[in-house]
């Protein structure tokens, strides 16, 4: 037990005990005069008055210095420190351990340090003190409300396990301020994690509760290298019988102590499809490419992976590869066009697969004919209103490749062409502004607009757009090139850009096959499925399923509420979800690989005082140290100050008592000496 002080700036006061002295050695004592009716029989004789050079009042001194040193001393606040046992016997405390569970957690050396961690916090409490127990990585969980039963906390921490999720230290802040909220007692926050620095974004803005302290338990592992499988691309190449399948892996590596060589391995539902070998750097992206497999069209699942090293939950990478889309197209246009018109556009939809297009011409477009195609190319001229008008609102889509007989008053039509424009005397038109975002243009937006420019058009229709359709690209001379209108669930696009080589040499160039392909794929609404999706993310349950069944990796059955549009369930494991119809049995009716976030791979600890960047407490008391906020606590309890100022009152009388009552030295007179007298 020690003396400390809350204010000791107020000791410099200390220096005012000069004063007093000060004020005594300068003082003067002057006689007082007495009359006397004549003076006239008395020898003068002059009295001098000696300047005080010693202190002759001491105990006047000392009460005036009492005074100025004990005002000094109550006003710096004073109090007597107590020690650990005594502060933890005295003052209980609310405690939140707030642990990190995130897939970086569950590194090999990690993971026992941080219950270690956690349970050595609760294990350090008072018998008063209580503790509430929050688990987070992008979610957040209170595993256990304050409670002064720490045998129950200790239990929580135990049966905690890392998950595949990320890090949001935001979520996990917010989480321990409102188990927080209501505690009474000084709030303390305990963060055990390893530092994930990807989990540090959104800090900014959260509040906590005035005077809360809080303190970081880091477990960052010492060895940080580590190798993941980064994500994987996959091609299916057209074969005789059946179509091969082409995979190739990234494996990323960071922070290894050397090149190593690496034994990826890929497995095709269940079964091993191949295994490669490579050098890996100390930090890099390496990649492999496995040999083609033969694979039926239907869906499959494929799993690349690594041997396990010190964080195997990222040494694994799933995907779905979807069944091979085949999409019916129908080519027609009005009696009189030429077949050649569509030769171009035909060859370039056979080219290619996933999604594979069937083209079929025909003479008339009917009814029959509609069911089951996905897009419809018609050439030259408007395309019948009365037959095409239904199917394209209920989600059909239809190119009008336009003409010099394009008419008017069409409903469905995008524009109305006002004439034609001949561009033989210069060399021709091109392609002049492209909307690069749309999806149509987005493969040729990273230095692909040089490609669509090298195409020259001879002679084309001049489009004046109409109401609610939108301009999607433009000749180099301003005119509409492509066109875009909604009708009902469906689009209608109107290209004004010859599609055979009698007008110009657009299907010569190189930009023309994929320019055509994403035109009808764009047009038929059809979107490609990703090979996988992150954890944290919403995965939609397909339309039509009226009682979906969802078999989450862990093998619970989910039953998602599907009386809301659309139905959804939160993808929480890295794994396979399948969806099933009323009961899981039998082929599911959609898969989803669902992999970890490629963040929790870097194992690079952030510094503890990131932690708190853009961190608020709600009032002045945030910008007041911890550890003064803890010393006024101990000298409130004790109010020395107040038995100062108690004390100063008592001297104050004293010295009224002393000065005012003649308890004082005097000076002394120094009276001259007699004068000698002479022997006569």
């Amino acid at each position: 037990m020690g003396l400390g002080f809350l204010v000791p700036l107020f000791l410099a006061g200390l220096a005012a005990l000069a004063i007093p002295v000060f004020i005594h050695l300068r003082h003067r004592e002057w006689e007082r005069p007495h009359r006397f009716p004549s003076l006239m029989f008395l020898r003068r004789i002059p009295i001098r008055t000696a300047r005080r050079r010693r202190i002759t009042d001491w105990l006047l001194l000392l009460l005036r210095a009492a005074v100025v040193a004990l005002l000094v001393l109550a006003f710096a606040r004073p109090f007597f420190r107590q020690n650990a046992a005594a502060i933890a016997a005295a003052r209980a405390r609310a405690v939140v351990v707030l642990l990190d569970r995130s897939l970086s957690m569950g590194h090999r050396e990690v993971w026992p340090r941080a219950l270690d961690s956690a349970a050595a916090v609760v294990r350090s409490l008072g018998p008063n003190d209580r503790v509430a127990v929050v688990r987070f990585d992008e979610q957040t969980e209170l595993a256990q409300a304050l409670t002064t039963d720490h045998a129950t906390a200790l239990a929580v921490i135990s049966a905690t396990v890392p998950t595949s999720r990320g890090t949001r230290y935001a979520a996990g802040l917010r989480a321990a301020r409102q188990a927080l909220i209501g505690a009474g007692d000084p709030g303390e926050i305990v963060v055990v994690t390893d530092l994930q620095r990807s989990g540090l974004a959104g800090l900014a803005g959260v509040d906590l509760p005035a005077g809360t302290l809080v303190r970081t338990a880091s477990v960052a592992a010492q060895d940080r290298g580590n190798l993941s499988v980064l994500g994987a691309d996959v091609q299916r190449l057209p074969s005789a019988a059946r179509s091969e399948l082409l995979v190739t892996a990234r494996v990323r590596a960071r922070d290894l102590p050397g090149a190593r060589k690496a034994r990826i391995l890929l497995t095709v539902d269940g079964r091993a499809a191949g295994t490669k070998e490579a050098s890996v750097p100390v930090d890099g992206v390496v990649t492999v490419s496995f040999d083609p497999i033969p694979l039926s069209s239907g869906r499959a699942r494929a799993v690349v992976s690594l041997e396990p090293d010190a964080l195997a939950a990222d040494d694994t990478l799933r995907l779905v590869i979807p069944a091979e889309a085949g999409l019916r197209v129908l080519m027609a246009g009005a009696r009189g066009s030429s077949g050649d018109d569509m030769l171009f556009a035909e060859r370039a939809l056979g080219i290619g697969r996933d999604p594979r297009f069937t083209v079929e011409r025909r003479q008339v477009i009917d009814p029959a004919a509609l069911r089951g195609a996905s897009v419809v190319l018609w050439f030259d001229a408007s395309p019948p209103e009365t037959v095409l008008a239904p199917w394209v609102r209920e989600g059909g889509g239809l190119i009008i490749v336009a003409g010099a007989r394009l008419g008017e008053g069409n409903s469905l039509l995008p524009g109305t062409s006002g004439g034609m424009v001949e561009r033989l005397g210069d060399g021709g038109g091109s392609f002049g502004e492209v909307s690069v975002d749309h999806p149509i243009f987005s493969l040729f937006k990273e230095g692909g607009t040089a490609v669509l420019g090298a195409a020259r058009f001879l002679r084309y229709p001049r489009i004046a757009p109409g109401e609610g359709s939108q301009v999607l690209a433009r000749f180099d001379d301003g005119a509409p090139l492509l066109l875009e209108k909604s009708v009902g669930e469906g689009r209608v696009l109107l290209v004004a850009a010859p599609l055979d080589n009698l007008m110009g040499d657009f299907p010569l160039q190189p930009a023309f096959l994929p320019f055509m392909r994403r035109l009808a794929i764009y047009a038929a609404g059809h979107r490609v499925s990703p090979l996988w999706r992150t954890t944290g993310e919403t995965g939609i349950v397909p339309g039509g399923v009226r009682e979906p069944v969802i078999s989450t990796p862990g093998g619970e059955l989910v039953r998602p509420a599907s009386d809301s549009a659309p139905c959804t369930v939160i993808l929480e494991e890295a794994g396979f979800y399948q969806t099933y119809e009323n009961r899981a049995a039998g082929e599911p009716i959609e898969v989803v690989a669902v992999n970890p976030p490629s963040a929790e791979s870097d194992l690079t600890p952030a510094d503890p005082r990131e932690l708190l960047i853009g961190v608020r407490q709600s009032d002045s008391t945030s910008a007041i140290p911890r550890e003064r906020l803890a010393a006024a606590e101990e000298e409130s309890r004790q109010g020395i100050w107040r038995l100062l100022l108690g004390a100063v009152l008592v001297l104050l009388v004293l010295e009224a008592l002393v000065a005012n009552r003649g308890w004082r030295g005097a000076a002394a007179a120094v009276l001259p000496a007699p004068p000698e007298r002479k022997s006569p």
